[in-house]
């Protein structure tokens, strides 16, 4: 779901950009940038991030103005960890504004919400199954990977609605009863969507998935 509406008033704009931008340049500042070029997945980072983006335009519009699609958060987590992955969702964002299917002076509040937020609620399912439950392959697929997904895009949702129900820009009875059902259906697309891509990724390229160790999954198992 993207903010296609202004936010009122004016200063509430400034103070998500301002808030976006400070948070922008520490995860930005706090990549090891030479590493990253040195690991040789930049190009395989910027793939996915046109991919997603090309994932949010495949969108549905519903008849309030608003339109739905999938998210993708999961997948750059899973990939690239936290730092990258916001960064990525960043640069979702701003592709986005710039063909036209969200305004740019919401760029700050879609940045808190679908990137560092959102990049930040999956990590925090990653890091939770890995402290709470066995090291298995198919632990790491199926909870972190397929039901991680799902739960970060209803999460994702609700924060995004609670956002426009502040804003006054739809009634919340046509929020919550008219976009939450949707959002509920689409977060199993999201789950087999993820996991079936990072499942994929782990058997032909396990280089690719910053999360996946096979010593840490596989071996002895």
């Amino acid at each position: 779901m993207d903010f296609i509406s202004p936010f009122s008033p004016e200063s509430v704009n400034w103070i998500f950009n301002l808030m976006a931008l400070f948070l922008f340049i520490h995860v930005v500042t706090r990549i090891s940038w030479f590493k990253t070029y040195r690991a040789g997945i930049l190009n395989i980072w910027m793939l996915t991030v046109f991919f997603i983006a090309l994932l949010w335009m495949m969108r549905a519009s519903l008849d309030s103005g608003l339109n739905i699609h999938l998210s993708g958060a999961m997948l750059m987590a899973l990939m690239f960890g936290w730092r990258l992955g916001v960064l990525g969702m960043s640069l979702v964002c701003v592709l986005i504004s710039l063909w036209g299917n969200s305004l740019t002076s919401n760029l700050g509040i879609s940045f808190l919400v679908y990137a560092y937020f959102s990049i930040s609620f999956c990590y925090l399912i990653f890091m939770i199954v890995e402290a709470s439950l066995p090291r298995n392959v198919y632990v790491y697929l199926f909870i972190s990977s397929f039901f991680g997904a799902a739960i970060n895009l209803i999460m994702t949702c609700t924060v995004s609605l609670f956002v426009l129900g502040w804003q006054n820009i739809l009634p919340w009875s046509v929020l919550f009863n008219d976009y939450m059902p949707f959002y509920s259906l689409m977060s199993f697309a999201e789950a087999f969507m993820t996991c079936g891509l990072v499942t994929i990724l782990i058997v032909y390229r396990p280089e690719w998935v910053y999360t996946f160790r096979d010593e840490r999954y596989l071996n002895g198992k």
